[in-house]
């Protein structure tokens, strides 16, 4: 049998009178469920020979006779769920079954919906306006009488009248024949409202579901129903489809239609062709209301954006993304596809549309090559025309969330500050300076974009927050700028009693040791050293590599009593920036015997620094700031510098590579960077 034949399944049960008839198309993953009647119970019991699954390479359909509607009040259909395996997953749904009567029933009746009468339904405004004529309902009545055939349309404009009419009171005259209308007008409302339901026109029951009138909230949970049925008869597109979810979805407070929300997903699987690159975000703007049938849905629509991509626009894809950030969506496969096509896109993007992009890659935590080339490619062309500010900030933040140290992309940045500084607010500030030494990049124009840095801190430092003021300041000493004046004010007693923050002491703290140690001409230390410090914590990954590598280790030192782990350099301040992960020294001589501030020993020492990914740029070989201007501390201090990958260590590892791993330490340390 091929992947394209439809396969139709018997499934019997003893346990209630009905059989299921499974119609599933394989290449299309459509299903329709069909549930018949059977008179005579005999019958089951004697012919219940068929199979309870059904293998396929994509999907197995495996039915669980458990109906969800023991009570049987509902004529037309009844609740059951379905075991559906896709690959290694298996996963129940719920599902619709219609109930039919005869076995004749069966038979497949068109999916396709037959057109209504386009003569109708042009002239359905001149049948409201008709209506619209008629005072009290007797005029309704009567011009119902007139008419040869009462079609949906006439009778959805005779509903909407009598709801105008009984809304103004003024309307209602009290006589004899009056009250005799009145009295059988609950009757004539059934009527027409079964003519309404009979229309071929699925998209006139959805309006009627989603008006307001109150005068239609009694008759909504038939329209309900008779929808449910056209999802079983696949009959609803797409656009209907998810038309129909969005009202179960607002009024999920209503345990009817909540009860329903999840079984639409046949309806969704059964149309799939139909989803194209203009309403697949619709289908994405479901997901917040789908629970059990959401993962079908979303492997579905994950498909579906692999394959129409190169369609989509600009304002399709940033709906699609806006769900992706609500849902706090996690696909590699569709984040490769969302890369993909900004790549192919980035010259259709203007400064907002881009903007609305990256802030959503940044929230979703997600880049790739080809995000970045896109940005670089952006910034290329159309750098020197950016004129939102904004825009600037988004890239750059884009950068440091995924530490980005792209020459074009920062350049491009630190122009434009220049050409623009005076209208950037100071709120700004922090975001389009700490990138440069964060990521330990010197701009092209470097010595302008670093005495502007100066001078737009000094003169705007009063509008600048402390803790925003105190990370600038770091980020400059990073890249080796040493902004004495600035540094002497922040750190001036006036200030100082107006910051009561912890982080932004400790902060001052390390910029005031930084600036003692790499300024010659800064007058410090300006703060008094800390009496009681608090101990530093090594990173958990390093204690954990350090003691699977402990051997190789002792054996490249030279012997175990030649090291020590986790040594902090004491007289300074508790912070990382002073935490040796590894410390090589004379054997017998530990940590606390070493005189730190003789100069006679300088080079004797070896600090050795095990680098995290974190610690580099996306590039994975250029250190980030806060790294280097600790390596550059250290060798301030006397030390020679090992910096070991923690990457290679761990490869080394894994891979059972001992003598790789000896000979990696060794070549390390005989080559370690001498003290300055």
């Amino acid at each position: 049998m091929s992947k394209c034949d439809t396969i139709i399944l018997l499934c019997f049960c003893f346990s209630c009178p009905y059989k299921i008839v499974f119609s599933l198309n394989v290449s299309k993953m459509s299903l329709v469920l069909r549930r018949t009647y059977l008179k005579a119970k005999n019958n089951l019991l004697s012919s219940s020979n068929g199979n309870n699954s059904l293998p396929s390479p994509l999907l197995t359909f495996a039915p669980r006779m458990v109906s969800d509607d023991k009570s049987g009040n509902n004529p037309h259909f009844s609740s059951s769920t379905i075991l559906i395996e896709n690959g290694f997953n298996v996963q129940e749904l719920p599902v619709i079954i219609k109930r039919l009567k005869n076995l004749s029933d069966i038979d497949d009746k068109p999916n396709e919906e037959q057109s209504t009468s386009g003569h109708d339904s042009q002239n359905y405004q001149l049948i409201q306006e008709e209506f619209k004529q008629c005072l009290d309902l007797r005029d309704v009545f009567s011009l119902l009488s007139k008419c040869t055939k009462i079609t949906p349309n006439i009778a959805l404009g005779a509903i909407e009248r009598i709801y105008d009419i009984e809304k103004n009171p003024s309307t209602l005259f009290l006589d004899s024949k009056t009250m005799n209308i009145n009295l059988a007008k609950g009757a004539i409302l059934d009527k027409l409202l079964k003519v309404v339901l009979k229309t071929e026109d699925t998209q006139t029951i959805l309006n009627i579901l989603n008006t307001m009138s109150s005068f239609m909230d009694p008759y909504k949970y038939k329209f309900h129903d008779e929808l449910l049925l056209r999802v079983i008869d696949n009959k609803l597109s797409i656009e209907q489809l998810c038309e129909f979810t969005t009202f179960l979805i607002s009024n999920k407070s209503d345990v009817k239609y909540s009860d329903s929300i999840d079984k639409l997903w046949v309806g969704f699987v059964a149309r799939e062709h139909e989803i194209d690159e203009t309403n697949i975000v619709q289908v994405f703007d479901i997901l917040n209301g789908l629970k059990v049938s959401k993962r079908i849905i979303l492997t579905l629509l994950e498909q579906k954006l692999c394959d129409l991509w190169s369609k989509i626009k600009v304002p399709v894809m940033q709906d699609i993304m806006s769900t992706f950030v609500q849902e706090k969506y996690l696909s590699v496969q569709s984040f490769g596809v969302v890369g993909s096509w900004l790549c192919a896109n980035i010259h259709a993007l203007d400064e907002d549309s881009l903007l609305d992009i990256i802030s959503k890659l940044t929230r979703l935590k997600y880049t790739d090559d080809q995000i970045e080339k896109a940005v670089e490619k952006y910034m290329k062309l159309k750098g020197s025309r950016i004129e939102s500010h904004v825009l600037v900030v988004g890239i750059l933040n884009f950068c440091m969330q995924f530490q980005i140290c792209n020459e074009i992309i920062l350049n491009a940045c630190s122009d434009y500050l220049l050409r623009n500084w005076q209208i950037v607010p100071p709120s700004f500030y922090k975001s389009v300076i700490y990138p440069y030494g964060y990521l330990y990049f010197e701009p092209v124009n470097g010595s302008v974009f670093w005495n502007l840095i100066d001078k737009i801190l000094n003169e705007k430092f009063d509008k600048i927050c402390s803790s925003d003021l105190s990370l600038m300041t770091l980020s400059l000493i990073y890249i080796g700028q040493y902004p004495a004046s600035l540094v002497s004010r922040m750190l001036s007693p006036e200030y100082l009693s107006k910051v009561n923050n912890a982080e932004v002491m400790k902060r001052f703290c390390l910029i005031d040791t930084a600036m003692t140690l790499q300024c010659d001409k800064y007058m410090g230390p300006l703060l008094p050293k800390d009496q009681w410090p608090k101990p530093i914590s090594q990173d958990f990954r390093i204690r954990n590599i350090l003691e699977k590598i402990m051997e190789s280790l002792v054996l490249a030192a030279g012997g175990e009593d030649k090291l020590s782990i986790a040594v902090s350099v004491p007289y300074l301040p508790s912070d990382e920036t002073y935490l040796l992960d590894v410390m090589l020294h004379p054997a017998g001589l530990g940590s606390s015997t070493v005189n730190w501030k003789s100069k006679s020993v300088r080079n004797e020492n070896i600090a050795i620094l095990i680098h995290l990914p974190d610690h580099y740029c996306s590039n994975n070989e250029h250190l980030i700031g806060p790294q280097v201007m600790k390596k550059t501390h250290l060798k301030i201090l006397g030390m020679k510098v090992v910096s070991l990958k923690y990457s290679l260590l761990s490869q080394f590892y894994t891979s059972f590579n001992k003598a790789g791993l000896k000979e990696y330490l060794t070549e390390k340390i005989n080559n370690a960077e001498p003290c300055t």
